[in-house]
């Protein structure tokens, strides 16, 4: 018997649906499909890092220089496109939707990735991060910022209520008219104020700048999104520790929040396999966070960050040119720098909004015009696009086919191959001439893909290898320590029973409205 067309389609997630209502099949599919792409390429340790061209103790050992999944490339420079034309590829010429993503996808993907894909300002073959999913968005990424954002009673984080709902503190003092901006005492030397102030708020505007908030990142404040998630996550610590205060008046501070905080980071790996992931793999199939996954595997290694996987997850075309906030239109600056807004609208209201409207497509030609030129005000620092690319040069990254070979999926053999668009192989040819000498970082987002998928083949399979190992070696998911002793029997609870960023958002609503939170729009 034919189906239709209509039903053939839906089949693939009628069977994702299916396994993910028996729990046996969810857990064996979740496993299998773990391993197939934990196993994708050889495991850590790399022997190259961006230390060095060649193995060296410290390419082996020192993690703060990035590592990298494949050598050098070996084509001279002056035989690559120059970087400009490469950039062109990106830019938007007619904004393309997303199948089913939702812009509240975009914001925590940014905010997620932010916290472990740290390129240092001064030297790009380092990454200042802990390469770990720690939630260093609102704890910080070293035991001194910590120590800054806690409020230093009941476990809790510091914060402060305004208009009867939490965030975090402000971070610069009072002032008056023409008076220096300064950190409030207690945050002197929570980031560097130099960075912090010439690139990451250079574009913000002076009157906004007095509601920027103490949190443990330097971009923590940069768009809405960022400045949502870590009201949110804030929130969800604080609740929590208050839980467990009220369930054990024996402990100090100093267990309450640390306790507070292994159930923190655990929650967040859960959201971050059972719904994020789950959103970035084909017909959104129901992955499951098992606990001690990485015990006895081979891929079981220190965390160590990949350029590779610092660049791929520049997922800029992501970004509508346009939103609709409270039924007006307004361009997406408007979510740059803007405290104000998330203190005017609520973050309920916000998250609410985004979840409802489509991010647009990732994809070459996609990008928007804003993160392609360079701003009027700053002419002669580089566009967010530029340095990207120019990061990849740096890196010497070898092309898209040296990769896929290496990720078991197969070299291409012409631009027919690697994309349908006749306008997209044409700009490809004239650039490269043979497929076989597009880079890797273009070649990811030229490559096609169905509307069951958000990205293309090569592109889905590092994110989820990086992600997947990276993810369940956390030392939380160890046998021997994801257990009652550290999180607490009541801890315990909160983990098994929390899935889904929803259910953090409706704990912590101030709003009589039932908030909604989705990376999926039906």
């Amino acid at each position: 018997m034919k189906l239709s067309p209509l039903l053939s389609g839906r089949l693939p997630w009628i069977g994702a649906e299916l396994v993910g209502r028996i729990p046996v099949a969810r857990r064996q599919a979740s496993r299998l499909a773990i391993e197939k792409y934990a196993n994708a390429v050889p495991p850590r340790p790399r022997p190259l890092t961006l230390a060095a061209d060649y193995t060296t103790w410290t390419s082996l050992t020192d993690r703060t220089y990035s590592g990298r999944h494949l050598p050098p490339s070996t084509t001279p420079p002056e035989e690559l496109p120059a970087v400009g034309d490469v950039v062109a590829l990106f830019r938007r010429t007619r904004e393309i939707p997303s199948t089913d993503t939702s812009v509240w996808f975009a914001f925590f993907a940014q905010w997620f990735t932010d916290s472990f894909l740290r390129t240092n300002s001064k030297d790009p073959r380092k990454n200042d991060s802990n390469h770990e999913i720690d939630l260093c968005q609102i704890y910080g990424v070293n035991q001194a910022k910590t120590t800054m954002l806690r409020a230093g009673y009941g476990g809790r984080l510091d914060s402060q209520v305004i208009d009867k709902k939490e965030y975090p503190p402000f971070l610069f003092a009072a002032r008056t008219p023409g008076e220096e901006l300064r950190f409030v005492p207690k945050f002197e030397g929570l980031h560097d104020r130099e960075y912090l102030l010439d690139t990451v708020l250079r574009l913000c505007p002076d009157e906004r700048k007095k509601s920027v908030f103490a949190v443990g990142l330097e971009h923590g404040n940069s768009t809405i999104g960022n400045t949502v998630l870590n009201v949110l996550f804030l929130r969800e610590h604080n609740r929590i520790a208050g839980i467990l205060e009220g369930a054990y008046p024996e402990w100090d501070d100093d267990r309450l929040f640390e306790t507070t905080r292994n159930i923190m980071i655990v929650i967040l790996l859960k959201i971050v396999i059972e719904e994020y992931i789950k959103h970035i793999g084909p017909f959104d199939f129901p992955i499951e966070f098992v606990p001690f996954m990485a015990d006895n595997a081979p891929w079981n290694r220190t965390n160590w960050c990949a350029i590779e996987f610092n660049l791929l997850y520049r997922w800029h075309s992501l970004i509508p040119d346009t939103v609709v906030f409270d039924s007006q239109r307004v361009s997406t600056r408007i979510l740059v720098d803007n405290n104000p807004l998330v203190l005017d609208r609520g973050i309920e209201s916000i998250i609410d909004q985004c979840s409802r409207q489509k991010a647009s497509r990732i994809g070459l030609g996609n990008t928007p015009a804003f993160l392609i030129d360079r701003h009027p005000m700053c002419p002669d620092r580089e566009s967010v696009e530029e340095r990207t690319v120019g990061l990849m040069r740096q890196a010497r990254l070898r092309s898209f086919n040296d990769y896929r070979e290496a990720f078991g999926l197969g070299r291409l053999t012409s631009f027919t191959e690697l994309t349908g668009d006749v306008e997209v192989q044409q700009k490809l040819a004239r650039l490269y001439g043979d497929v076989d000498a597009v880079e890797w970082y273009v070649g990811i987002f030229a490559e096609d893909y169905p509307r069951h998928r958000m990205m293309g083949e090569l592109l889905t399979t590092m994110v989820a290898h990086d992600a997947f190992t990276q993810a369940f070696t956390n030392p939380l998911l160890a046998r021997h320590v994801y257990h009652e002793d550290t999180f607490s029997k009541i801890g315990m609870g909160i983990i098994e029973q929390t899935h889904c960023l929803q259910q953090i958002v409706e704990r912590n609503s101030r709003t009589c409205d039932k908030a909604y939170a989705s990376f999926r729009i039906e």
